[in-house]
């Protein structure tokens, strides 16, 4: 319970209704963990969340330690924000 209770939040924010979009936040984690160089989707479908969605996700990734590199998840994130008009 201890290891997947930090998890449970950030579960159910990523499946948040429309469900349809969870893709966006596994595609986003991806991401800013290094594990691919870009955040795009076919069809565009990386706007399928709002800027303000993916925040939450970027801090409750952060709560559940799941940030592996937290200075490049930080650094990616600032991209993120920066193509949202948010600096």
């Amino acid at each position: 319970d201890e290891i997947l209770a930090p998890t449970v939040t950030l579960s159910r924010h990523i499946f948040k209704a429309p469900t349809r979009y969870y893709k966006t936040g596994v595609v986003f984690l991806a991401y800013i963990n290094g594990h691919q160089d870009h955040f795009r989707m076919v069809g565009g479908q990386e706007g399928a969340r709002s800027v303000t969605h993916l925040s939450e996700l970027f801090v409750l990734a952060d709560r559940a330690g799941l940030l592996h590199d937290p200075d490049l998840a930080a650094e990616r994130m600032r991209r993120v924000l920066a193509v949202a008009g948010v600096s």
